[in-house]
């Protein structure tokens, strides 16, 4: 007897090429994906224009010289060295409040001076221009830098580093 030999073409896939061109898609997509998604693990987003702040600011318990290292146009800038903003307008320098326990317990609210000892301590309060948007979860300067009310920034001029905290953030022109 002679053995019949299969001359006709197969039809069709089969589950083994289903599951290949499945696999290749997924890989496809795979790369695509990791192609999309940013160095953070999260999926690129429109930003918005950036636009002018005034970000309001105090300093508490700085030495009586710093002052002088806020000047109008002084550029301070974040940790990594990036451009935060420009002081506004002039800042205003008091002294310091120092609160103490008399004797009977009580808080007492005096000002730092030169009587004092405490090596005349001021608070400093002040503006300054940031380039910056809201976004839904807050205000980021810089695109990057999440700054809020009785938020505490750390920020360099070229003469010191200040602790700030920010006491109100605006759009300019409103």
């Amino acid at each position: 007897m002679k053995d019949k030999v299969n001359t006709g073409k197969k039809r069709g896939l089969t589950p083994l090429d289903v599951f290949v061109i499945l696999i290749c898609v997924i890989c496809v997509a795979g790369v695509a994906v990791r192609a999309l998604v940013g160095r953070d693990d999260s999926l690129p987003a429109p930003r918005p224009e950036s636009s002018e702040y005034a970000l309001s600011f105090e300093l508490t318990g700085a030495r009586a010289d710093a002052g002088g290292y806020f000047t109008v146009g002084e550029a301070l800038y974040t940790e990594d060295g990036v451009l935060f903003g420009t002081v506004r307008d002039q800042v205003s320098v008091t002294p310091a409040k120092i609160y103490s326990v008399d004797e009977e317990g009580h808080m007492v609210l005096s000002y730092s001076g030169a009587d004092n000892g405490d090596g005349s301590l001021v608070d400093i309060k002040g503006t300054l221009t940031v380039e910056g948007f809201e976004a839904d979860y807050g205000f980021l300067a810089g695109g990057k830098l999440y700054a809020a009310p009785n938020c505490e920034i750390t920020l360099h001029t070229s003469r010191t580093t200040a602790h700030v905290r920010v006491t109100g953030i605006t759009p300019v022109g409103d």
